[in-house]
Parts: C-alpha cells; sequence; structure tokens
C-alpha cells in the first residue's frame, strides 16, 4: 500500500512538503534555544533579569497539524456571501435659511390742502376789524383832536395821514385787531377833506398802489377827545 501510495506524485509532493516544513520548524526551535541560553546567562539587551524572560518554547514539532498552503482554503472562498445590500443612509442636505427681505417703509400719505384764494385789499382791511357794525345812515362826530389813521394792505402797515379837528361822518364801528381799541370808520377824500390836504407824494403813491382813488376808507380811534354830534 505504500508503494503505491508513494508511486502516486501527488502523495510525493505532499511528503517532500512535510519534511521541508519539519526541517524548517527543527532550525527554528534550535535558534530559539541558543537565543534563550544567551539570554539567560545574562547578555540580554534590556538588562532584565533571567526570571522575568519568557520560558522557551516546546521544541516538541505539530506535523500532524500543519497544513499545507495548497490544502489550506482562502479567506474570500469562506467568506459568507451577503444576501442582501443595504444602501447607505444619506444625511439630507440641511435647508438653505431663506434670506430676511428688508422692509420698505411705505410712503406716508400726503394731503394736498387746497391753497386759499389771495385776499383782495379790501378783504385784507376788513380782517383788521372785529365786530364790524355799519352804520344804517353816517353818523356825525367831532373831535377835539384826533389823528386820522389809513391801513395800507399791500405793505400791511398803519399809516398816520395826520392830525384834525371839528367834526366829521362816520360808516361804521369796530375794535381794530390787534390794539384792542374801538375805532370809527370815516371815510375821506384825499387831499380834501378835514384839512389834510398836503399828503406827501409817497403817501399818495401807497394810497394809489392799493387801489385808492379820489375816496378812501380811514379809521378815528374813539377817545374822550371824540363824541357823537
Amino acid at each position: 500500500m505504500v508503494r503505491w501510495l508513494w508511486r502516486r506524485p501527488c502523495f510525493r509532493n505532499r511528503c517532500r512538503r512535510a519534511t521541508i516544513l519539519l526541517t524548517l520548524v527543527a532550525s527554528l526551535m534550535i535558534v530559539l534555544s541558543g537565543c534563550m541560553e544567551a539570554l539567560q546567562s545574562g547578555h540580554s539587551a534590556g538588562g532584565a533579569p533571567p526570571s522575568a524572560l519568557p520560558a522557551p518554547a516546546s521544541a516538541t514539532p505539530v506535523a500532524a497539524e500543519v497544513t499545507t498552503v495548497a490544502d489550506a482554503p482562502s479567506a474570500a472562498a469562506t467568506a459568507p456571501i451577503p444576501t442582501e445590500i443595504v444602501p447607505a443612509t444619506l444625511t439630507p442636505a440641511e435647508t438653505p435659511t431663506a434670506l430676511a427681505v428688508p422692509t420698505v417703509p411705505s410712503p406716508e400719505a400726503t394731503f394736498d390742502l387746497p391753497t386759499p384764494p389771495p385776499l383782495t385789499n379790501e378783504q385784507r382791511w376788513r380782517a383788521q376789524q372785529i365786530n364790524r357794525d355799519v352804520f344804517d345812515l353816517k353818523r356825525s362826530y367831532t373831535t377835539a383832536s384826533s389823528e386820522l389813521w389809513w391801513y395800507d394792505p399791500v405793505n400791511q402797515q398803519h399809516v398816520i395821514l395826520g392830525t384834525f379837528t371839528g367834526g366829521f361822518l362816520a360808516q361804521a364801528r369796530f375794535t381794530l385787531r390787534g390794539q384792542g381799541i374801538e375805532a370809527l370808520e370815516v371815510p375821506y377824500q384825499v387831499n380834501v377833506s378835514y384839512g389834510l390836504t398836503a399828503l406827501s407824494p409817497a403817501l399818495v403813491a401807497r394810497i394809489t398802489a392799493a387801489g385808492g382813488k379820489e375816496w378812501i376808507e380811514t379809521y378815528v380811534f374813539i377817545t374822550p377827545n371824540v363824541a357823537p354830534r
């Protein structure tokens, strides 16, 4: 039986391989034995005491447990084949944060108020009179000494035309705005009435610019010098 097996090439190859492995194991054990003897004799590189060194391995060959390279199954062949491929879990991308849109303030509401029409010169003069009381007929008054005033509606100024005495006619009574003094509205013929006949050319020009012609409205303050006639 042994002769028949020896004749087979595969059996002879396995025996040769086993013999080579046993020879290598025996050589390795001899080398290890020499190293251990050197370490026990105090020639260790690290200076450790002999009692701390590991015990030498057994020199008994383990030929029966040696598996040839040809007979050993590869790790790839023995690894189990996965039956199901689990897809990798993908982390969802972060949702980009929406940029804050600046709030545009709404324009403020504007109101176009109607522009009042400009006042006439007569309306400006009437605006200076408070509680104006128009007489049904002109009334006659006398004064010991009074100033005759005229309101310039263009320059919005009160101007003295002169001082006079004697009788005069009044057509209305009112309180002068801003003064709080009662006055009589007196018609005046420019450069003719009440002895006031020498008005300056500049004053006459202002009266003309305000729309005054032959007659204008003037006033006299009611004082103890003024009395009905």
